[in-house]
């Protein structure tokens, strides 16, 4: 019996399988099965129309690195800038028609409530999708095809081109603490 043209979950051969073998060595071609048994590309279109989906995700992919990015500095920008008005307020020390009574210090917050606000939640989302969207790629990498290869190359590279300027410090890596 032929291996190649055996479906990989019960064993029975499908058409697809004798189509589109999944081939385990970089190839060229246009007859793919992508991510799920159901994603069969069996003409050009419709391969090429897989291909601009994944640059389209691979662009995505930047999008959200650079969305992450904004969001953690528009929120440390918030809290320089309330903790700035907050040692303001304590270094002029008049307070035209104010009581004697001194108000409580505002204390840090637990770490529930950081864990819990709004923004660390938007975060941990944006997250989420990020990392599933990696391992997608990741898996449409791994079907060896070289134009689906390329396609995820160009989208993670115009993605960088369009949102990668933001990391002008070379310490903000995602690599190599």
């Amino acid at each position: 019996m032929d291996l190649m043209s055996m479906a990989h979950d019960d064993g029975h051969t499908t058409a697809a399988a004798h189509t589109c073998p999944m081939i385990m060595v970089f190839h060229g071609g246009h007859c793919e099965r992508i991510l799920w048994r159901s994603w069969v590309a069996y003409t050009v279109t419709e391969f090429a129309f897989s291909c601009i989906a994944f640059f389209a995700m691979s662009f995505l992919y930047e999008l959200l690195k650079f969305l992450r990015v904004q969001l953690a500095r528009r929120e440390a920008r918030k809290e320089a800038e309330q903790l700035a008005e907050e040692q303001r307020r304590k270094a002029l020390g008049d307070c035209n028609g104010c009581s004697e009574t001194q108000l409580a210090e505002i204390k840090d917050k637990t770490y529930w409530q950081r864990i819990f606000n709004m923004p660390h939640i938007i975060q941990a989302l944006l997250n989420f999708i990020q990392i599933i969207i990696s391992y997608l790629l990741m898996l449409v990498f791994m079907n060896f095809n070289y134009w689906l290869c390329l396609s995820v190359i160009l989208g993670l590279s115009f993605g960088y081109f369009f949102f990668g300027y933001v990391q002008k410090d070379p310490k903000e890596s995602d690599c190599c603490p």
